[in-house]
């Protein structure tokens, strides 16, 4: 039996031990008109996003606590309320604007009963407030809400568990106990507890869970702000983080030049930068993004590791790795996105599954996602110091999801992937690319139905990521580190790919002749409020006959006619592109409205001259995968010039890609060669002109009609959707893997 003496010193022992494993994190983000705060310490990860203290806008003031562990926190929108007469407080005037914000070193980790381990923070209040929407649990319940016009289904709903005029705890339960055959629920709690003289006001509410209490926080009289201390826990279990040591690659161990010069203040945590997407990485899985996001989303690690795999230690790539493959489906398929803690049983229930408790739901819905691990591994294994000779014992693990090594895993993939192409291989028409998934209206990055134009068949998946991921299983099977793939009668693998290369590009060809392309980009700059002046901006392209890829193509294979940023997929994945495909390249990168590029960044959709002008609003500015910015599309298309260029000449970059041999025939074309280069140093001034957004997950612009110049605009004050843009995006840290060519020293 354990003394008290004992297990109190084996406590802080371990407590002890833990935090020195754990790297610290503690930092701050602007983004978007909110404050983003961030933290890992020895109990805890956790955000916390506040509307900007800086906001003028009356309205209610929104409070966001996101921990990985579980995918849980806490929404609480404070509303201003009218002065509460009591005998303690006289309430602040009402002439005032509701402003909360932080008091500054007071957010860490914490712990309550029950194991219960969370974050807790001071918030101040300059007036009276109330609280309105508040819900506690699931991440996901929180978003369903941000972005759903307000809705939340009442199984999320919290209880009032106690409270007086210092102290309130709001609880929720979450739907099933840990286990079948366990009593005990796992659950979140919303503590608050007022100081500095703060009162709380609270009405219960009188019909059980479905009418919420009211609950007045009372500042004091006079100038001095009322205080709040906020704590949100839950007993989910907290992940293991990697620190930047562990994530990225020490200086001195890089390879090139460019690697080490990409490296400088990574690993020694002097950029903190770093600390950003460490926040992101742990030992058994990445996350996406910021509270939205703080969860495994299997195409976002897979872009992220591509783009930063030449500055990452071996463990954390194979992290991501490891995680892509064990959540792979009994078919190959592989999970989009990974939905655990309460919202996986409300999931489960609405699959009539309830069976399965709180176990995590799996998302295989994309198409894309499966087509991107095989070049990853094939980047890591076959050209990466990092990854030679690692191979085997990474194949021989055993997963911990499921049964079976990681090797026996990937064949699945591998078979799956392609059988999938072999359709068009044998008759290349539209009808045989792949298509979005029976009655899903999304499958590639562009998740949405506007996003791809209503086009269920897209350019990426089949230009880009088919052939790419065949390429790659050939050059693993030649290298013998995989089986090699099953033959078919008509060619072997490669040849397969070669087809896709070749026939599937044409189909998404359009041509406009220049008179209806002059109409059309008139007629687009006056519906969307921009000065015809632009037209007249220096382009390559601002006569003759105008040509592109479509964005996508209709179920009966007609384009849908949206100039748009998915060419750097081919950039960047692309073995054999051709001339043809790069002076498309050299065409999108001209100024916008006739290319894709404004002074703030590269526009991921332009629909000026598609015929169908209904899609001038569905991809307008307010639009999520509209005439909007993505970093991590900039990133794509500057690291796949880089990557196209260096195949004809050595260049100073951070990832290392050896050339095809013979070089492309296009190589020996100076003057095209030079074509490419100017639109890569057009790229890289757009790229620039926004650069202190460059890690966040999206913008949107203003125009002045007087300077003819675009700023940068947020995108969720605009969306009808109110879809905001994540203050910290993973994939959008792929830049710190590319290196500005023109100002490299």
């Amino acid at each position: 039996m354990w003394s008290v003496v004992a297990l109190l010193l084996f406590c802080n022992l371990w407590l002890a031990c833990r935090a020195q494993n754990v790297s610290s994190l503690n930092f701050y983000v602007s983004s978007g008109g909110n404050d983003n705060y961030f933290l890992r310490d020895n109990l805890t990860t956790a955000q916390i996003l506040l509307t900007s203290t800086n906001t003028t806008v009356g309205g209610p003031r929104r409070f966001v606590a996101a921990l990985p562990a579980g995918n849980s926190g806490a929404l609480v929108y404070f509303l201003p309320s009218s002065p509460v007469n009591s005998s303690s407080t006289t309430g602040a005037s009402q002439n005032t604007t509701l402003t909360v914000g932080m008091i500054n070193g007071t957010m860490k980790g914490v712990t309550e009963d029950y194991d219960n381990v969370g974050v807790q923070a001071d918030l101040t209040f300059n007036e009276n407030a109330t609280l309105g929407v508040t819900i506690i649990g699931a991440v996901r319940a929180m978003r369903d809400y941000v972005e759903g016009s307000g809705t939340m289904h009442e199984i999320f709903n919290y209880t009032l568990y106690s409270y007086n005029t210092t102290n309130i705890r709001l609880h929720r339960q979450y739907i099933n106990t840990t286990n079948s055959s366990s009593s005990i629920y796992k659950g979140a709690d919303l503590y608050l507890i007022a100081g500095s003289g703060t009162k709380f006001s609270v009405t219960p509410g009188n019909n059980g869970t479905y009418t919420p209490p009211t609950i007045d926080i009372l500042v004091p009289s006079g100038s001095q702000n009322g205080t709040v201390r906020v704590k949100v826990v839950t007993n989910e279990t907290s992940l293991a983080g990697l620190n930047p040591q562990s994530l990225f690659l020490n200086q001195s161990s890089g390879s090139t030049p460019g690697i080490q010069l990409a490296l400088n203040g990574l690993a020694d945590g002097s950029n903190p930068v770093a600390d950003q997407v460490s926040f992101l990485t742990y030992s058994n899985k990445f996350t996406a993004g910021g509270w939205r996001f703080l969860t495994y989303f299997g195409r976002d690690s897979l872009i992220a590791l591509r783009l930063l795999m030449p500055t990452l230690t071996s463990e954390a790539i194979e992290a991501a790795l490891g995680a892509v493959i064990e959540r792979a489906n009994s078919t190959g398929a592989l999970c989009h996105e990974e939905t655990i803690g309460d919202y996986a049983s409300f999931v489960n229930m609405g699959n009539n599954m309830s069976y399965l408790g709180n176990q995590p739901y799996y998302d295989y819905k994309m198409i894309d996602t499966d087509l991107y691990l095989l070049p990853a591994l094939s980047h890591y294994f076959l050209e990466l110091p990092q990854g030679k000779g690692r191979a085997a014992q990474f194949l021989a693990r055993n997963a911990t999801l499921q049964n079976g090594t990681y090797g026996q895993i990937l064949n699945r993939t591998i078979e799956y992937n392609f059988a999938r192409s072999l359709p068009f291989y044998v008759n290349s028409t539209p009808q045989n690319l792949l298509a979005f998934r029976p009655g899903q209206p999304v499958g590639n990055w562009r998740d949405s139905n506007e996003g791809t134009g209503y086009g269920p068949v897209p350019f990426d998946v089949n230009t880009a990521l088919v052939p790419a991921s065949l390429r790659a299983t050939d050059a693993l099977a030649q290298a013998g580190i995989i089986p090699t793939v099953t033959s078919w009668p008509g060619g072997n693998i490669s040849d397969v790919a070669a087809v896709w290369e070749r026939e599937a590009p044409v189909l998404f060809e359009v041509t406009i002749d220049s008179s209806t392309a002059q109409a059309r980009l008139q007629n687009f700059v006056k519906a969307a409020n921009l000065s015809t002046s632009l037209l007249s901006q220096n382009s390559t392209t601002s006569s003759g006959n105008v040509s592109f890829y479509a964005l996508s193509l209709m179920a009966d294979g007609s384009p849908v006619e949206v100039l748009n940023s998915d060419l750097s997929f081919n950039l960047l994945y692309g073995t054999n592109v051709s001339q043809e495909f790069l002076q498309h390249v050299v065409d999108a990168l001209q100024p916008y409205p006739r290319g894709l590029l404004t002074n703030i960044g590269m526009l991921v959709a332009n629909p000026a001259y598609d015929s169908n002008t209904t899609n001038i609003e569905v991809l307008n500015r307010a639009a999520y995968h509209g005439t909007v910015v993505w970093s991590f599309q900039q990133g794509l298309m500057a690291g796949g010039l880089l990557r196209q260029l260096g195949f004809c000449s050595p260049i100073t970059t951070v990832d290392i890609n050896p050339p095809p041999q013979p070089p492309p025939s296009w190589c020996s074309n100076t003057t095209f060669v030079q074509a490419l280069r100017d639109a890569q140093m057009r790229l890289w001034t757009s790229i620039n002109g926004a650069k202190s957004q460059i890690y966040s997950e999206v913008w949107s612009y203003s125009f002045n009609n007087a300077t003819n110049d675009f700023s940068v605009a947020d995108l969720g004050s605009l969306s009808p959707e109110g879809t905001e843009s994540d203050a910290i995006q993973l994939w959008s840290y792929g830049f710190l893997g590319i290196l500005d060519p023109y100002t490299i020293p």
